[in-house]
């Protein structure tokens, strides 16, 4: 006879076959073997079944046993802990003697950007545009609540919520403030000029080559050109940034500006602001409060009435300093009609020179300025673990909140020629962008906000790099410990290269790390923000 199918082997298993039929078939199971494996087996998942529905306990013992408490998460704390020691340290040892610094020169009223930009130099209107800033937050928040809690509500309440958010956000939101006249140059008008006698009775802003101003502007003004003069009467604040900037006249509010150089002669009733490769103070000069200036070569030959805080290559003081002086320079030279009523303290590449005449009301308090790490300190090497803290910290926050593209940035950094190629271009050209945004009224913010937000790129540059490294040395690895141990081992790396002798790994960081994780950043990015297509069925 031919094979018997699995039907015919189950009813001769449960002899329910007739008695010529089952003889056939044992006869057959003594000369096929094929069939009589085949009995077999079903022979013993009839006798697994069987005991399986009649086991007592049928669950295993490990799935009703009682959870295991979780274990002190030591990981965690030595990171927190790390955290913190870092924002202790920075926050000790360069934010708070910064800002004190500030305080005693006379800059007061908050940080560094907001007194530069948001202070009422700019714009008198930057209160307002704050304020909406508060209301649309809380409206935003409101709404990413409410649609949260949307499966617990109606859906005509979330509407209704949503609704009632946005009208009460329209409603307290302020009137936009007036922003002041402006110029921009044209191709037959390409220079602005304010004749003696003529008064602006506003704000004033200038996008020109050239700009002149003899007559009154009772505002600020800001302008933006190759050469900026100032020989009138401005009642408020000057912002100017150009090749040369000359203030010859009065200004009632602060200067603040930069150029390749910054020349006054003019009388200044609060503070001056001047970053610029030549900062010239003229001997008829007169700061009714602080100078902050940084350049290649500064000489103060004017009146400080109060605090003088510089950055530059080479510091000549000839004039009179109603404060303290503190200096960051390469050179210092207090010349025979200099006066200093307060302290001096400067940090510099050699002491300096102080010549006959110069009266001080302290000795200069003088500190050799190194350029090379103290390798025998333990505060340098301190100060590298809070660095590769902070740096792992980040680099988890990152992976926690956004996973999927931590995990493209990763994986683009395993690309190293075109990350590399593509970083150097956003490494060099964002800048650039952001500098020609600023010509426009609007895209001021725009600007300020692109260039917080590569900043904030360049340091996570690292982070990639890093996980990329230790994914080479450990292996690939998908699960969030051992991303992080892979990251741990990769920031290592990199901030061992940074320890290098001679600016090597200060080198190697700036020419490679940050445009290579720059250009995996870039990477990750468009691949992540790339729309999908649903294939069609």
């Amino acid at each position: 006879m031919n094979h018997f199918d699995e039907m015919t082997a189950f009813l001769f298993l449960d002899g329910q076959l007739e008695r010529a039929q089952a003889a056939d078939v044992r006869s057959h199971m003594g000369e096929c073997a094929e069939c009589r494996s085949l009995l077999t087996a079903l022979e013993n998942e009839s006798k697994w079944l069987g005991a399986s529905l009649t086991e007592r306990d049928p669950v295993p013992a490990r799935f009703v046993s009682p959870e295991a408490k979780a274990s002190l998460p030591w990981g965690w704390i030595t990171v927190l802990g790390l955290a913190a020691g870092g924002v202790y340290t920075v926050w000790s040892g360069v934010v708070e003697p910064f800002q004190q610094q500030l305080n005693q020169a006379g800059f007061t009223g908050g940080n560094l950007m907001t007194m530069l930009l948001f202070s009422g130099t700019l714009w008198k209107g930057w209160s307002s545009v704050l304020s909406f800033v508060e209301y649309f937050s809380v409206a935003a928040v409101s709404m990413l609540l409410m649609v949260v809690l949307q499966r617990y509500w109606r859906r005509g309440a979330t509407v209704g919520m949503v609704l009632a958010g946005l009208a009460m956000m329209l409603v307290s939101a302020p009137q936009p403030a007036r922003a002041g006249e402006v110029f921009k140059a044209k191709p037959g008008q390409p220079s602005y000029s304010l004749p003696s006698g003529e008064t602006v009775n506003n704000d004033l802003f200038v996008f020109a080559d050239s700009t002149r101003i003899e007559g009154t502007v009772n505002g600020d003004l800001i302008a933006f050109g190759n050469t900026i003069e100032v020989g009138g009467h401005v009642t408020g604040d000057v912002i100017a940034w150009g090749a040369h900037v000359r203030i010859t006249g009065q200004v009632d509010g602060n200067v603040r500006g930069g150029a390749s150089s910054v020349f006054i002669s003019g009388k200044i009733e609060k503070n001056v602001s001047a970053w610029a490769g030549v900062v010239e103070l003229s001997p008829g000069a007169q700061i009714g409060g602080s100078l902050l200036a940084g350049g290649g070569e500064m000489l103060v030959s004017g009146h400080v009435a109060r605090d003088y805080m510089g950055f530059g290559g080479s510091t000549t003081i000839d004039g009179s300093v109603g404060g303290n002086v503190q200096l960051r320079s390469g050179e210092l030279v207090i010349g025979q009609t200099g006066n200093i009523a307060g302290f001096t303290k400067y940090e510099g590449d050699q002491p300096a020179v102080v010549e006959t005449g110069a009266k001080l009301g302290s000795p200069v308090q003088f500190t050799l300025h190194s350029h090379a790490p103290n390798y025998r300190s333990l505060r340098y090497y301190w100060h590298r673990v809070e660095l590769w803290g902070a740096a792992f910290v980040l680099g988890l926050v990152l992976l926690l909140l956004l996973p999927g593209f931590f995990k493209e940035g990763t994986h683009a950094s395993g690309k190293f020629l075109p990350a590399l190629g593509i970083g150097a271009v956003v490494l060099i050209a964002t800048p650039i962008m952001a500098i020609i945004v600023c010509f426009t009224i609007v895209g001021i913010g725009v600007a300020i906000t692109t260039l917080l937000l590569y900043a904030i790129a360049v340091y996570i540059a690292q982070v990639f790099v890093a996980t990329w490294l230790g994914h080479i040395l450990l292996g690939h690895s998908e699960g969030t410990g051992g991303t992080l141990g892979r990251l741990a081992l990769g920031l290592v790396i990199v901030h061992g290269l940074e320890m290098l002798p001679l600016h090597i790994g200060l080198f190697i960081h700036i020419v490679i790390v940050i445009p290579w994780g720059l250009g995996a950043i870039a990477i990750a990015s468009y691949r992540c923000t790339r729309p999908t297509t649903t294939p069609v069925v």
